[in-house]
């Protein structure tokens, strides 16, 4: 689907975007250069299980509804640096842990295939740019959709394996139980749908730089990814 997002390709170098299917440290590398270079985060994610909030609470079952009620809605993303996390104030209220659990993940990810839903929503992840400040932009259409204009543009994979350990070590550490063939196949799965879906497939900018991250640590990803900003 290609999105007139109405806005100069002038290359932007206070722009920075982080794109790649779940479990290749996305969010920890957003936030951590983040903190490094004093700018904000965009979870893109979360927008979507703001979406999945609001269909649930509201019992919304249309496209329509949703999006009528999108914009009826006051909507501004908060970063919180220090504690590496992102909250949404919806109409004065502040989401965060409301949003992050399985019940809105399911529904976010069934919306999310909408176009309409994805069209809708540009406005509110591109109003997480400031000028005066830089972004970093987090998801899976970053590059391609939501921020063409980004001077950098990183895609992050690693193994289908070593994104389940991850997963189920971050699950371990809730007290959950995790049986690791059923997470391994559900990431495989979504993996698939992902690079599969007419609407924003999860692909590479053909500007990206591709690092695996199997193999590496926080630190190491976050390194390159600053070598290579440096020298934009």
């Amino acid at each position: 689907m290609e999105v007139n997002l109405g806005v100069s390709l002038k290359l932007l170098k206070n722009i920075i975007t982080i794109d790649g299917p779940g479990g290749v440290g996305k969010g920890t590398l957003a936030f951590s250069l983040a903190k490094k270079l004093g700018w904000e985060v965009l979870d893109s994610g979360l927008i979507y299980r703001l979406i999945g909030f609001i269909a649930a609470e509201k019992n919304l079952a249309s496209s329509k509804e949703i999006i009528e009620t999108l914009e009826k809605s006051s909507i501004k993303l908060i970063t919180n640096i220090d504690s590496y996390s992102c909250e949404i104030n919806f109409n004065n209220k502040i989401l965060g842990e409301e949003l992050r659990n399985e019940k809105i993940a399911v529904k976010a990810s069934e919306i999310s295939k909408d176009a309409n839903i994805r069209s809708a929503i540009i406005k509110i992840q591109r109003n997480a740019y400031l000028e005066d400040r830089g972004l970093i932009a987090d998801g899976r259409d970053m590059g391609t959709v939501i921020f063409p204009e980004a001077a950098l543009k990183i895609f992050l994979e690693a193994s289908p394996e070593i994104r389940a350990e991850r997963r189920a070590n971050q699950l371990k550490e809730k007290g959950m139980n995790v049986i690791m063939h059923d997470l391994l196949l559900a990431i495989k799965k979504r993996d698939e749908k992902d690079m599969n879906r007419n609407v924003s497939p999860l692909r590479p900018a053909k500007e990206a730089i591709i690092i695996d991250t199997s193999k590496m640590c926080i630190s190491e990803v976050e390194e390159k990814v600053m070598e290579i900003y440096k020298k934009l």
